[in-house]
C-alpha cells in the first residue's frame, strides 16, 4: 500500500502525533495515550456503522476487535504511570496540555474526513474515494 489515497489532512495529522510523542518528555506521550479511555466505545460504535454501511469490510475489522481489549488495558497502564510519575503541578499541567493537544489532532482528523467524505463532500484530488457499492461479486 503506497499511501497515495490518503488524506493530505490525515498524513499531516499523522506526523503531527509523531512530533508530539518525538518531543515531548515520555510522561507526556503516556499522558497523551489517555485518549485509549474512551476508545472501546468508540471502536464498538464504528465497528457497527461500518459493518452496516460497508459489509464488505466485515472480514478486515481485525485490528479494531483486538483494540476492543487492548485499549483499555493501555489506558489502565497511562493513567497508573501518570499517577505515579507527574508529582508536581508543573507535571501535572503538561500531562493536561498533552492529552488536550492530542484531542485537538484526533479533532482535526475528524473535520477533515467530515469535510472530504459527508459535508460538503469534497475529497482532494487523488485521495480516497467512497465507494459504497462494494466490491463486485459474480
Amino acid at each position: 500500500m503506497s499511501g497515495d489515497e490518503v488524506l493530505p489532512a490525515t498524513r499531516f495529522i499523522g506526523n503531527e502525533y509523531l512530533n508530539l510523542v518525538r518531543t515531548r518528555p515520555f510522561l507526556e506521550c503516556i499522558a497523551s495515550s489517555l485518549t485509549e479511555l474512551f476508545s472501546r466505545d468508540l471502536i464498538t460504535l464504528r465497528m457497527e456503522k461500518l459493518r452496516e454501511h460497508y459489509p464488505y469490510l466485515a472480514s478486515g475489522l481485525d485490528y479494531f476487535e483486538a483494540r476492543l481489549t487492548e485499549a483499555p488495558e493501555d489506558a489502565a497502564f497511562a493513567i497508573q504511570y501518570v499517577f505515579e510519575h507527574a508529582a508536581t503541578r508543573a507535571e501535572q499541567e503538561s500531562i493536561v496540555n498533552a492529552l488536550r493537544d492530542k484531542c485537538d489532532i484526533l479533532w482535526a482528523q475528524l473535520d477533515a474526513l467530515y469535510f472530504a467524505y459527508v459535508e460538503p463532500g469534497w475529497p482532494p484530488p487523488g485521495a480516497f474515494r467512497i465507494d459504497t457499492t462494494g466490491p463486485t461479486t459474480k
